[in-house]
């Protein structure tokens, strides 16, 4: 046992610095990101017409934002995690995935019906990279895509004016 001892703290040692090299390597939204993602998709509902909850999510699918608009139903703060965590974790819009119906039942199964094929999710981009998801829910298919993708356009940089 105290011969294996050494090559225990080695691989230790040698994970802890794989992680930390991961997590430096690895872009987070800032609070005032999330914000200025919660906002723009805020008044893309508003403009709607539409009460809403809006959910982000980092990259691991952790909830880090939500805000539920006055009079959004209730399974809104469900919904619109569940379309912003599949987001994040597939990296492309939950209605665009591509994944079999049978696969998706299986996936949902397995991550407690926080997996979805429901519209209204989109990953979110920094710095080339999927840092989370944004999910909206509240209204019909094509307002809950519209206000998930302003929030998710708030995040890209904005073009340079000529």
């Amino acid at each position: 046992m105290i011969q294996h001892l050494p090559v225990r703290l080695i691989l230790a040692a040698a994970l802890a610095l794989g992680a930390g090299q991961l997590r430096a390597e690895t872009a987070q939204l800032s609070t005032a990101q999330i914000q200025r993602v919660l906002a723009a998709a805020v008044a893309q509902a508003q403009s709607l017409g539409v009460p809403m909850g809006v959910s982000v999510v980092d990259a691991g699918g952790n909830l880090i934002g939500f805000i539920k608009m006055p009079g959004a139903f209730i399974h809104t703060n469900h919904t619109s995690f569940s379309k912003a965590y599949t987001a994040a974790s597939v990296r492309r819009p939950n209605h665009e995935t591509g994944i079999p119906p049978a696969v998706i039942e299986e996936i949902q199964a397995a991550t407690q019906g926080r997996f979805t094929d429901l519209p209204g999710g989109f990953p979110l981009v920094a710095q080339g990279q999927v840092v989370g998801g944004i999910g909206a829910a509240g209204g019909n298919a094509e307002q809950d895509v519209a206000v998930a993708r302003a929030g998710a356009a708030a995040l890209a940089p904005k073009e340079e004016k000529r």
